[in-house]
């Protein structure tokens, strides 16, 4: 008798509420037990401790049916933690199938917006979606820019499978059934990529992506949905879907005409609520001020977002976000500020509210930052 089935017998015996399997970087009979437990007992919670994490290995596990896949943890306390937080996230999904009901109310709907192209909606919704499965949350990404969406090529994967191709199907309420289109990134973030072509953009509805939402909030703790600049029945449906409202802005006259037309049409929807504004590039080199860009939105502020071309091609260029190919970057650091008001539920925070003094040292900080980096990058040439 191999080690995989006889550990498949204590399993059917004792009938556990977590096993958690050690695998190697290229251990199929870990991957294989861990299926097989999967389809024979689906209220055993199976965790899979990968030594070495890459994408062959990541996918491979993925494919098998492993929902809760991490790298072998540095300590206990952070191996109890992992356990603790998929013991609950996986009792919730099981008692709201077995209640046939959705796990809606842990869970975030983040839509990422502008009314305009060229505004970073998408370096902004990557970077956010990487900064939250840092912490060890579910997160899937949603390209809802069905005519040129290009998540894909920010994180540097290659879809089998696209959004249009699901929508040809009759996804079923098991989530497995949408998993199956989606690409994996080895952060753990899972990927639903817009149409290969535009003419598949007909393809995906409105009720569709309903429907679609409420499944993926089953299961995963964050979607974050980038967005076209149309109003299209399938963004519609993702603002209305949203727990909050990512609105990307700039500082210049022709994106602040569109985004006040914009936020109109949004409070006419109800959905004006949700919206907190994030202002992009923001390097004030002419005369319009962020205050102006408070009085003009009329909505919360809740970051301003440093300019920074050369990091930012960069990463595009590298297939690579910049949260991770420059952590310590000002943009890195504007991103996590906002990942952070996101985790701790403080995403109502508004900038303008702030005393003048704080929201003055706010303004400063990725300058000063930016200011020493340079400074040290000279006295090591200088070195």
């Amino acid at each position: 008798m191999s080690g995989s089935d006889e550990a498949l017998e204590k399993v059917d015996l004792l009938s556990p509420n977590i096993l958690l399997v050690n695998a190697g970087g290229s251990d199929t009979d870990a991957v294989s037990l861990a299926e097989r437990v999967i389809q024979r007992k689906p209220r055993t919670f199976v965790i899979l401790l990968m030594q070495y994490m890459d994408l062959e290995s990541y996918q491979l596990a993925s494919a098998a049916g492993c929902h809760n896949i991490a790298p072998f943890p540095e300590s206990a306390k952070e191996l109890c933690g992992f356990v603790h937080r998929v013991f609950n996230t996986e009792s919730d999904r099981i008692t709201a199938l077995d209640t046939n009901e959705r796990a809606t109310w842990s869970s975030k709907v983040i839509t990422v917006y502008g009314a305009k192209g060229g505004l970073g909606k998408t370096t902004i919704a990557v970077n956010l979606a990487l900064k939250l499965a840092e912490q060890k949350k579910k997160v899937a990404i949603l390209d809802l820019d069905l005519l040129f969406g290009d998540v894909h090529i920010f994180m540097d994967v290659e879809p089998k499978e696209t959004i249009s191709d699901l929508m040809q199907e009759a996804f079923s309420n098991s989530i497995d059934s949408v998993r199956a289109f989606m690409t994996v990134h080895p952060s753990g973030v899972h990927i639903l990529c817009a149409p290969k072509t535009p003419e598949y953009a007909e393809t995906v509805s409105g009720d569709r992506i309903q429907s679609l939402l409420a499944l993926l909030r089953s299961y995963y703790d964050y979607v974050i949905i980038d967005t076209a600049v149309n109003f299209s029945d399938p963004t519609l449906a993702a603002l209305e879907a949203s727990t909050t409202i990512l609105f990307v802005t700039g500082l210049d006259v022709s994106v602040l005409k569109n985004s006040k037309v914009a936020m109109s049409i949004l409070e006419s929807l109800g959905q004006k609520k949700k919206v907190r504004v994030i202002i992009n590039r923001a390097v004030e080199i002419n005369s319009i001020t962020i205050a102006d860009v408070q009085r003009i939105v009329d909505a919360p502020i809740l970051s301003r977002i440093p300019s920074d071309y050369m990091v930012a091609v960069a990463a595009l260029n590298q297939g690579q976000p910049f949260v991770q190919s420059a952590p310590k970057a000002k943009l890195s650091l504007a991103i996590g500020d906002i990942a952070e008001k996101i985790l701790t539920g403080t995403d109502h925070f508004d900038m303008q509210k702030l005393p003048a003094r704080e929201r003055r040292a706010l303004m400063r900080r990725y300058k000063t930052r930016e200011k020493a980096e340079k400074k040290a990058r000279s006295r090591a040439q200088r070195g």
